[in-house]
């Protein structure tokens, strides 16, 4: 998926390259840039800088690496909890992390994870030992006994004390400051709740319990004397009422049972609320069949492994089979709703609209959702009223900030981590250069894409629906 430039020298001259200004929404003439030691020296160096190795950018776009900003990284692809699943897992996990990269992902923004797992994984990349981008992880969902997510169950000790806990549920304002606070101290970066009350069904009269109101004030609140945002799952416009109560960070997916009030938008507008709509999973789920054709590609073979490759061909293959198998435990009411994907759609453009900040996240990892799609959330972004230049900025800079990591990352400054890409195209003009990646920077390192192209997820049908 990758291969990896050599290079001698610590200094590497990229000549001739048009940088994007993804904060002034320009694109320069040609110049050259000078990195070393991972970090972005001079956007206007000279050719003749020297000792330092030189790519050629071909007259092509440099421009900052994207930002995943809701994924599940190290996902095998598996629609239920199961117990050891063996050395194949590993394997998926890296081919995740080299298939984000190669697309020009160079951080993901992991919304579940075993964090002791995580801290391992982590390790490696910043090692070197695996090719990925960088991982910004919650950890465990917080959530209550057989609340959301439901198909997810803490784990036994010792493997909870091997590789943390995917889940942990929480009765009490006592035990919810306890979490939070080792979550951090286990390296995590983010919290993440669990709040959604309908079931899979989507039946009035079938509810999950989720965290009272005095456990929901105190995760916040020793979240935030950590210095650690916290983001909410959720799904329908009766939890969001609830939600909306609390002081959180982020809002994660959109309402899916109406379309979104604007007294609604009005209050998340008031509270500095984020929202990562995570179009990409909620489309995915309204028409995954469409996905099959490039599920029998030599593409997903090599994206897949085996077994998560077999098991989706499956899922896809069965999926309005509504007669057989129901898929209730893992996504019910979503399984093919294309009608309520219009009010997602719709939910969207009006958080658009009156301003609400917008950041890109595609789920990745959620089954339904694979490595490479964040060009395809952008252009989805794009499709729902955002500028070309700010849903751009929704995975460079405006996610950086949400990460509070704009001096690091979400552009190309002097200062700045040479984490960066070269497209062949002008994505202010086509969004579809996102998916010419010809040259990938990561902590000093630089790679060329073995592929010219992200993947057509969608071979025979159009990358967005809009029936």
């Amino acid at each position: 998926m990758l291969t990896k430039v050599a290079t001698s020298k610590e200094k590497i001259l990229i000549k001739n390259v048009r940088v994007l200004d993804v904060i002034g929404g320009a694109l320069s003439e040609p110049k050259n840039v000078l990195c070393g030691g991972g970090v972005i020296r001079d956007i206007n160096a000279d050719i003749n800088t020297p000792d330092c190795d030189m790519i050629d950018g071909e007259g092509r776009t440099l421009m900052p690496g994207l930002i995943d900003c809701h994924a599940h990284i190290l996902s095998p692809f598996l629609s239920e909890q199961k117990g050891f699943l063996g050395a194949w897992t590993f394997r998926q996990m890296k081919k995740n992390l080299e298939t984000t990269l190669a697309c020009g992902v160079v951080c993901v923004r992991d919304m579940l994870s075993t964090i002791r797992a995580m801290n391992s994984i982590r390790e490696k990349i910043a090692d070197g030992e695996w090719i990925g981008p960088t991982i910004f992880a919650s950890g465990a969902v917080l959530s209550c006994s057989d609340g959301y997510p439901e198909f997810i169950n803490p784990l036994y000790f010792p493997l909870s004390a091997a590789i943390g806990q995917p889940k942990v549920n929480i009765t009490t304002p006592k035990q919810a400051r306890a979490v939070v606070r080792r979550l951090k101290e286990l390296g995590a970066d983010h919290i993440k709740i669990g709040f959604t009350s309908y079931t899979r069904e989507f039946d009035a009269h079938k509810r999950m319990p989720t965290i009272t109101d005095f456990v929901f004030d105190s995760i916040c609140k020793t979240a935030h004397e950590h210095f650690l945002k916290v983001a909410v799952h959720h799904n329908w416009s009766e939890d969001l009422v609830r939600i909306l109560r609390h002081d959180i960070d982020t809002l994660e997916h959109l309402v899916y049972d109406r379309v979104i009030k604007d007294a609604e938008i009005e209050l998340i507008l008031k509270k500095g609320i984020t929202v990562v709509p995570t179009l990409t999973i909620s489309e995915g789920m309204a028409r995954f069949e469409e996905k099959l054709d490039f599920l029998k590609s030599e593409r997903a073979a090599e994206m897949f492994e085996e077994k998560p490759l077999k098991h989706l061909t499956w899922i896809a293959e069965t999926w309005l089979n509504f007669k057989g198998e129901s898929y209730d435990k893992a996504f019910g009411f979503w399984r093919a709703n294309r009608k309520n994907f219009a009010g997602v759609q719709e939910t969207a453009r009006k958080l658009v609209a009156a301003g609400v900040p917008i950041c890109a996240g595609t789920d990745l990892g959620a089954v339904c959702a694979f490595p490479g799609e964040l060009p395809d959330e952008i252009k989805r972004l794009h499709n729902v009223g955002m500028s070309k230049t700010d849903a751009i900025r929704a995975a460079t800079i405006n996610a950086a900030r949400m990460l509070r990591v704009e001096d690091r990352l979400g552009s190309v400054e002097p200062g700045r981590n040479s984490d960066i890409i070269i497209i062949d195209g002008n994505p202010l003009e086509d969004l579809d250069a996102l998916r010419r990646v010809r040259v990938v920077g990561k902590n000093g390192s630089w790679f060329k894409p073995d592929h010219p192209e992200a993947p057509d997820f969608w071979l025979g049908h159009e990358t967005i629906f809009n029936g």
